[in-house]
C-alpha cells in the first residue's frame, strides 16, 4: 500500500535505519534503537520514545518484538499512534 506524502514513521527497533534512509525524502521518519548505529537513529528504548501522544501515523516493528517486555512496545505504539494509525509488525518465526 502507498502512503501518501508527508507522513509520520516511527521505526522502532530500527538497527541501522534503512527505512529512514529510503523514505527521509517523501515522509518524517523516526527511528528508534538502543544504539545509534548512524545519525538517523536515535537511541532509545522502545518501550519509551521521545515522541508526543498521537504523532506517528505509521508504526513499524521489523524483527524488533523479541524483548521479555514486548507488550510495553505495543503500548507504547498505541500511545504514538494517531487515531485510525498503522501498525506494522515483521517477524520471523
Amino acid at each position: 500500500r502507498r502512503m501518501s506524502r508527508g507522513q509520520t514513521v516511527a521505526d522502532m527497533g530500527c538497527g541501522d535505519a534503512r527505512l529512514a534512509q529510503t523514505l527521509h525524502k517523501r515522509h518524517t521518519v523516526h527511528s528508534y534503537d538502543l544504539v545509534a548505529h548512524n545519525p538517523f537513529v536515535t537511541a532509545a528504548d522502545v518501550a519509551h520514545v521521545p515522541l508526543e501522544r498521537e504523532t506517528a501515523n505509521v508504526v513499524v516493528f521489523c524483527l524488533s518484538l523479541m524483548g521479555t517486555n514486548y507488550a510495553d512496545f505495543l503500548l507504547e505504539a498505541n500511545r504514538i499512534l494517531v487515531p485510525g494509525g498503522t501498525l506494522f509488525v515483521a517477524e520471523v518465526q
